[in-house]
């Protein structure tokens, strides 16, 4: 196989914002454009388009909105499809974006994710679709996860507060962050303090929906330095989903658990090499068993690693130094995009908040699907080449 590279990325502030999705797409798209040297639309040779609610043919009807928002025609001829998985439809559609230009099929491929939604908590329409609706109990995602948090308390003695160190860190990066829905700081008693969504969980220990779009741009290591001057490589990735009789517990790590060991194995390392990580923090509980799973801490010592700095910028693993899904915002499609757009910036050394020593592998995590049996869990691994 190929090796991989990133030459572009891009991506738009994420925020509840009128303009159409195809316009977004098309946004996302100039942004990572203007990110890369010499390269046209005429030389993308594919694309991939992650999305949950934009409806049939999205790539094509982005690609045609390039030409009044780029000035180049971007119904090119080239092969399209679209990516439909829930929070991982950006992911799928980067993974698919890899494994053609790895395999050798083409050499330069643009991935795209967009989503446009309302506000609310997501759920599932009549018709099956995509929607956002208010419950009047407690909504069925936050309340799966509410489960994970109060046994993850109950068996580690895992506190409230260490829910709520999540959200103030998430914070803290977000401050920094100008694509970021909420950028205001905040502390641990306001977390707490906030509307209660499910027991233990807080408004503020959740993640918002959101609209926006990102960018991401794949091409063959052999010509990438005609594009980009800093590389970052694409080297392992890994996708998983539930078994069934897992325990509502160990649902939360066991697939995350096959896929980190997977990919690291893949680039051969392992967790103490990782320098910077994005992981679905879609609730304060998911990022603590998270940094569990990949083994950034021991099984049931999140919350005394957070206690203690470890995600934190000057900490082991700074993870989700853009704010992550619970402040940058999560639209859904494109997740996944925004997620390559920190870390290759943390590679490269350009990020809003970055990390020094500038971080030689960068891990990404994206899980969706649905509610429980089902879902898809990813990890994916870049390196900065040097």
């Amino acid at each position: 196989m190929k090796k991989v590279c990133i030459i572009g990325v891009g991506m738009t502030e994420f925020r509840h914002r009128p303009e159409s999705i195809q316009d977004i797409g098309a946004q996302a798209i100039k942004l990572a454009f203007d990110d890369v040297q010499n390269l046209e639309l005429k030389d993308i040779q594919a694309v991939y388009c992650g999305t949950m609610g934009g409806g049939p043919s999205l790539a094509s009807r982005i690609m045609a909105r390039c030409k009044d928002i780029m000035g180049q025609e971007g119904l090119t001829g080239v092969p399209m499809s679209n990516w439909e998985n829930m929070c991982v439809s950006g992911t799928n559609a980067i993974m698919a974006a890899y494994l053609d230009v790895a395999s050798g099929l083409h050499d330069i491929v643009l991935q795209v994710g967009v989503e446009k939604l309302g506000r609310g908590s997501l759920a599932q329409g009549k018709d099956g679709r995509l929607t956002t609706a208010k419950f009047k109990g407690p909504p069925p995602a936050p309340s799966m996860f509410a489960g994970q948090a109060r046994k993850h308390m109950k068996r580690f003695g895992t506190r409230r507060e260490h829910l709520a160190m999540v959200a103030v860190k998430s914070k803290e990066y977000a401050s920094r962050n100008p694509n970021a829905q909420y950028r205001k700081k905040v502390t641990i008693d306001e977390v707490l303090n906030s509307k209660m969504i499910a027991e233990p969980l807080t408004m503020l220990m959740c993640c918002p929906t959101s609209t926006g779009g990102s960018s991401v741009i794949f091409c063959a290591e052999d010509i990438a330095r005609k594009y980009q001057d800093t590389l970052v490589e694409f080297v392992a990735s890994s996708m998983k989903t539930c078994r069934a009789k897992v325990p509502t517990l160990e649902s939360g790590w066991d697939p995350n658990i096959r896929a980190g060991r997977e990919s690291y194995k893949r680039a051969g390392i392992g967790p103490s090499d990782i320098g910077v990580a994005q992981v679905h923090d879609c609730f304060a509980i998911a990022e603590l068993m998270h940094y569990e799973s990949f083994g950034f801490c021991g099984m049931g010592k999140s919350g005394e690693w957070i206690e203690n700095g470890g995600p934190t910028k000057d900490g082991e693993i700074p993870v989700n130094t853009d704010g992550g899904l619970i402040s940058k915002g999560h639209p859904l499609g494109a997740t996944g995009g925004a997620q390559f757009y920190e870390l290759t910036h943390q590679l490269r050394g350009t990020g809003h908040t970055q990390i020094k020593p500038i971080p030689e592998y960068a891990l990404q995590h994206n899980m969706g699907g649905g509610v429980g049996v089902g879902m898809a869990y990813v990890c994916n691994i870049l390196k900065r080449i040097r």
